[in-house]
C-alpha cells in the first residue's frame, strides 16, 4: 500500500498515531531521568516512587504498542472505529502522558530545593531560629544539625576543612 493512495482522512490519523507515539517517545526518555534523580528523594519516599515509575515506565510502553496496532489496522483498513477519532484520542492521549511526566519532573526538582529562603542564624554559634519564634528564647534556637535534620533526611558527618584543622593544630602546639 503506497502513502499517495491513502486518502487525506487516513493519512492525517497516521501522522496523528505518529506525532502520539513520538510524545510517548520523548515521555519514555525524561522518564529514565527521573528513575536517575530517585537517590536525591527522601529515602522513605525511594521505593514508592520507583515503583510508580516502572508501573508507569510499563503502562507507556504498552501504550506505545497501541500505537503501532491501531496505526497498522488504519493502514491495512482492518479497523470498523472511527480511524480520525482513534488517532486523535491517541494524539491527546500522549500529550496527557508528556505533560504528566513534566510536572513529575519539576516535583522532583522542588524536592531537591527542600531548604529555601532566608535562615536567621547566629553570627557566633551558627545555632539557627526557628521561624516566627522570639529571639530572645533560647528555646528558639536549634543547633543547624537538628533544624537540617527535623526537615530533610539529610544525615551529618563531621570533620574538619583544611583552615579549622590547621587552627586546632596550632592550638594543640
Amino acid at each position: 500500500m503506497e502513502w499517495q493512495s491513502l486518502d487525506w482522512q487516513t493519512r492525517t490519523t497516521v501522522m496523528f498515531i505518529a506525532c502520539g507515539a513520538v510524545i510517548i517517545g520523548i515521555s519514555m526518555f525524561h522518564l529514565r531521568g527521573l528513575v536517575q534523580a530517585t537517590p536525591l528523594i527522601a529515602e522513605r519516599s525511594q521505593r514508592y516512587v520507583l515503583r510508580f515509575l516502572k508501573m508507569k515506565r510499563l503502562l507507556m510502553f504498552f501504550f506505545l504498542v497501541g500505537y503501532v496496532v491501531v496505526a497498522m489496522s488504519v493502514l491495512f483498513g482492518r479497523t470498523n472505529l472511527g480511524m480520525f477519532s482513534v488517532s486523535l484520542i491517541f494524539l491527546l492521549g500522549a500529550v496527557f502522558v508528556f505533560l504528566g511526566i513534566s510536572l513529575h519532573a519539576r516535583i522532583i526538582s522542588e524536592i531537591q530545593q527542600t531548604i529555601q529562603g532566608l535562615l536567621p542564624i547566629c553570627l557566633e554559634c551558627k545555632r539557627i531560629r526557628i521561624p516566627g519564634a522570639d529571639s530572645s528564647d533560647q528555646a528558639a534556637w536549634k543547633e543547624i544539625e537538628s533544624y537540617i535534620s527535623q526537615r530533610t533526611d539529610a544525615r551529618f558527618s563531621h570533620g574538619f576543612c583544611p583552615q579549622c584543622l590547621d587552627k586546632v593544630r596550632q592550638r594543640r602546639k
